[in-house]
């Protein structure tokens, strides 16, 4: 598996991408979200350490097909309109969720759920963002970025990417940034 896969409006994925290390997770959230075997692992690692610091964070969405992908996509579209959509949501074969890699975290205080926006203030979410790097991941949507990921900030939205991390966030890098300076190495 190339963990460090750049899927993006300029890269999508074939429709029929199926990943093949896939694994259910244990999530409070939802029933049978799937994600990749080490994306659970480093996941499960970072929900440990966070729970050290009563922090309860979980797995809100994982790998999403095409198909489904779709559906949420023009589900948007037809609320929203596209301007909106846009920036807010992949079109299908365009979502990392389609590699398995990505996942949505959500957190839980005082027996409630909190998602998306909801968490931007949230010291969970600030704990998060300082310390995935540790276990693989990167904020993968990041404010003041949107121009680069075209995404609007998402600080839900992580990102498996392995051993990069690190270097990703001391460096304050988008994935493509990262792969833009890879390729100027070759």
């Amino acid at each position: 598996m190339d963990y460090n896969i750049l899927v993006n409006k300029d890269n999508p994925l074939p429709r029929a991408h199926i990943p093949n290390n896939l694994v259910i997770t244990e999530s409070k959230y939802k029933d049978n979200i799937y994600i990749d075997v080490k994306v659970k692992e480093a996941f499960d690692k970072l929900k440990n350490e966070a729970l050290k610091y009563k922090y309860y964070i979980d797995i809100e969405s994982g790998y999403r097909d095409y198909d489904y992908q779709e559906k949420i996509y023009n589900k948007l579209l037809e609320e929203k309109g596209f301007s909106y959509a846009i920036t807010r949501i992949a079109e299908p074969g365009k979502s990392e969720h389609q590699t398995g890699l990505a996942l949505d975290f959500c957190i839980y205080r005082d027996e409630k759920c909190y998602i998306e926006h909801e968490i931007e203030d949230f010291q969970e979410t600030k704990w998060i963002h300082q310390n995935c790097h540790r276990y693989g991941f990167i904020l993968r949507y990041p404010e003041g970025k949107e121009d680069i990921t075209k995404y609007s900030y998402e600080p839900w939205h992580l990102r498996y990417v392995g051993n990069i991390a690190r270097y990703i966030y001391d460096n304050n890098l988008t994935l493509e940034e990262y792969k833009e300076r890879e390729s100027k190495k070759i």
